[in-house]
């Protein structure tokens, strides 16, 4: 493979989303799904690796790695383990762990949700039912007061497209539901929530006269390859690809496209700061349980086609643009590292932040432990942590500011 040098400005980041690396005895949606039976190791979310104890750890190792840049997760069942009440030592360890990652050099990404929501919110039915949602506005102006002056930059959602799609449509999430009208108007709802939250943070932000804030969504994209050429498949596809379309008009301008459902707060305009794509390569159709987010896809996939998706948004809003990378198998991982940062250092247009996620080994939903997608491997019985060969190869990316023929020779990339 050819030699490489990222973008002027470009920073190499990952991950810590907080289900899957924070452990402990939360009552959430997810540790529930585990009780019912539906993870496939067994394994529970209340180990995976102990972030929530040992951070300082992390850190030191997002310094050690070169990391620029973290996606870091909020847990609202951490901050809000019953309705109205906040666990304020909760918001001291983030704004703790915010300060050393302050010190530490890495700029944060605050992720506000991925996937989980606390046992007393899903009870109460959730994203789906329109009564709930300011309850989600409350936690999300709670952890902006308290963490604000820390953090700059927000995720409302991450990969809410996902989270509507698996828990309401595929029914491998939870609530585990198979009703498309239930999974648009979730997906409305917290399109909703993101363009209430939107100026909320920036509202809160300058009330505090903390530093002015950015504020956007990630979105989960793949690229759909229709299995053969029967035109159903090429169908779902296309259903996949207008679906996707939706999110982003939805999410980022306000904008409401079918399958999206009529909302009276969805009104055209700007909700975002930066655009966020998090990508999962390739995704082969042949029926429509491929289109959830727990169908087997491609380890590596095609970096053409996320400049593509990347060329296409941007069109829609010229903002800068991240991009989260989808952890791959350990064998994997090197190639996927070097083709898609080649590729995006080559981009036209400019790419604020790539990430990879995850920098832990970890609790990857319904796959538990058993898939080792991180750059450091984690010891779930003694949590020590070990730098993988995949994470040795992000350092030195880091440290020469992209790949030579030597390092890509060294580590096979």
């Amino acid at each position: 493979m050819e030699p490489f040098t990222l973008q002027e400005g470009m920073q190499l980041g990952t991950a810590l989303s907080a289900t899957q690396c924070e452990g402990g005895e939360l009552e959430s949606s997810w540790i529930y799904w585990w009780g019912l039976g539906y993870v496939r190791d067994h394994a529970s979310p209340a180990v995976a690796a102990q972030h929530a104890a040992h951070w300082r750890e992390d850190v030191s190792l997002l310094r050690e790695l070169g990391a620029q840049t973290v996606r870091l997760g909020v847990d609202w069942t951490r901050v809000e383990p019953n309705q109205s009440e906040f666990d304020e030592s909760a918001l001291d360890d983030y704004r703790e762990q915010l300060t050393a990652l302050k010190g530490a050099g890495v700029h944060v990404v605050l992720e506000l949700h991925r996937f989980t929501n606390p046992a007393w919110f899903e009870e109460l039915g959730g994203f789906e039912r329109e009564e709930n949602l300011p309850l989600y506005l409350t936690y999300i102006e709670h952890v902006a007061a308290a963490l604000g002056s820390l953090c700059s930059d927000y995720l409302t959602f991450a990969e809410p497209n996902a989270y509507a799609v698996g828990g309401y449509l595929g029914g491998d999430y939870p609530p585990g539901k198979t009703d498309p009208s239930a999974c648009f108007r979730v997906l409305t709802h917290m399109a909703q929530c993101h363009v209430l939250a939107y100026d909320l943070l920036h509202q809160l932000h300058d009330a505090m006269e903390y530093p002015p804030c950015r504020v956007s969504v990630s979105l989960r994209a793949q690229e759909f390859l229709p299995v053969g050429a029967r035109r159903a498949q090429r169908l779902l596809c296309a259903a996949a690809e207008r679906t996707l379309d939706a999110a982003f008009q939805a999410f980022y301008l306000g904008r409401i496209k079918l399958p999206m459902k009529y909302n009276k707060y969805l009104v055209p305009g700007k909700y975002c700061d930066f655009l966020t794509i998090d990508w999962y390569g390739e995704q082969n159709v042949s029926e429509p349980l491929d289109l959830t987010p727990f169908a087997k896809r491609s380890d590596v996939g095609n970096p053409t086609a996320l400049l593509g998706l990347l060329k296409r948004l941007h069109a829609l809003a010229p903002l800068p643009l991240h991009v989260e990378l989808a952890g791959v198998e350990d064998g994997d991982r090197v190639d996927c590292l070097a083709s898609y940062l080649r590729a995006l250092s080559g981009f036209s247009l400019p790419v604020e932040c790539c990430c990879y996620a995850p920098l832990l080994d970890g609790f990857e939903l319904l796959d538990g432990n058993a898939k080792r997608l991180g750059l450091v491997r984690v010891d779930f019985e003694t949590q020590a942590r070990s730098v993988k060969k995949s994470g040795e190869f992000f350092r030195a990316i880091a440290e020469m500011r992209g790949a030579d023929a030597a390092l890509l020779e060294r580590y096979g990339g």
